[in-house]
């Protein structure tokens, strides 16, 4: 074999692989995208089509063909050869998705924009829910759902902290999100509005929640070894129908919430049980008697505790329990 010929082989061969290369990295067409097929030869054949449930699309020129799990240049390709039977004259045609309906996510809860979101690849979770215009106010980042909805483990729920994801600047600790998903984000405990919980930091996560009969309901800074009775003197104290003896601390963990009861009467009579230490994005609720945490008087309260620390706030809680006993 003369050597010119080698070469020949060899540049042809490498011409063949980068093609196929180039072909797997492009974009494959799936059912219901929508396609503009223009022909510049002829623009009175140009189309607008949507792929079809059995992977096919009709042009009136040619009348169907298939194009699910085609390139845009494959498809162009083919659709040439067709009409060329028709008409010689036409030698090009270009294909382009004008909607990538097959990898359709949808996206629903404490968003802006809740709906259909669509894309030639589908990024990650938190591009996504930016994509939807962020969440509401009430939105909670650290239990975002992601509902399996298609040929990956359909049917599967995956709960994901993307809050902690984006505070530790990590996104790939996040699943992924495949084509017909649904991305549900939920209220925030109480739909205490979350505004003020930052996140883009560390300390964004250092917060608890204070619910029910309290002077002042709502999201507070936590500090490492503060309790349950510092944490309601800073939230303005106790109202006066509060049921001191069936306080609740949740605890979030993973998927679901450990219930801790808290019976303050008893801990400031006695001394028992010890203090309950707060944790992080910790939850207190504290009940009206009678009724349900948020009760009829719930915009009611005891005068605000004026706090000059939290060592203060709590003598004076104190104080005002024991005279009310």
């Amino acid at each position: 074999m003369k050597p010119c010929t080698r070469v020949q082989i060899l540049v042809a061969a490498l011409l063949l692989m980068m093609a196929v290369m180039a072909s797997a990295g492009e974009y494959r067409i799936g059912v219901d995208d929508a396609l503009q097929v223009s022909f510049w030869q002829a623009p009175e054949l140009n189309e607008t089509v949507v792929v079809k449930s059995d992977g096919k699309i009709t042009l009136s020129v040619i009348g169907e063909i298939t194009a699910a799990g085609l390139t845009t240049s494959e498809l162009s390709r083919k659709i040439v050869e067709q009409v060329s039977r028709f008409n010689r004259d036409i030698t090009q045609a270009a294909v382009t998705v004008v909607q990538y309906n097959s990898q359709t996510v949808f996206v629903e809860g404490q968003v802006m924009n809740p709906g259909r979101f669509a894309k030639e690849v589908i990024p990650d979770l938190w591009s996504i829910i930016k994509e939807m215009g962020g969440v509401t106010p009430t939105g909670d980042l650290s239990r975002v759902q992601l509902i399996r909805g298609g040929t990956v483990d359909p049917g599967k729920v995956i709960t994901a902290n993307v809050l902690q994801a984006v505070t530790d600047q990590d996104i790939s600790k996040l699943p992924k999100v495949y084509p017909h998903d649904i991305v549900r984000v939920p209220a925030t405990v109480g739909g205490v509005p979350s505004s003020e919980i930052p996140t883009a930091s560390k300390e964004r996560q250092n917060v608890y929640y204070v619910l029910g009969a309290v002077g002042s309901p709502g999201v507070y800074s936590w500090q490492d070894g503060i309790d349950v009775l510092e944490a309601l003197a800073i939230a303005g104290g106790t109202s006066a129908d509060a049921d001191m003896k069936k306080i609740t601390v949740r605890d979030k963990s993973g998927n679901y919430s450990a219930v801790y009861k808290v019976n303050l009467d008893k801990q400031l009579d006695t001394g028992s049980p010890q203090r309950y230490l707060l944790s992080r994005e910790n939850t207190i609720v504290v009940p009206h008697k009678g009724g349900n945490f948020l009760g009829v008087g719930f915009g009611v309260f005891r005068d605000v505790l004026t706090l000059a620390g939290t060592v203060t706030s709590t003598y004076l809680l104190i104080d005002r329990l024991k005279n009310r006993n």
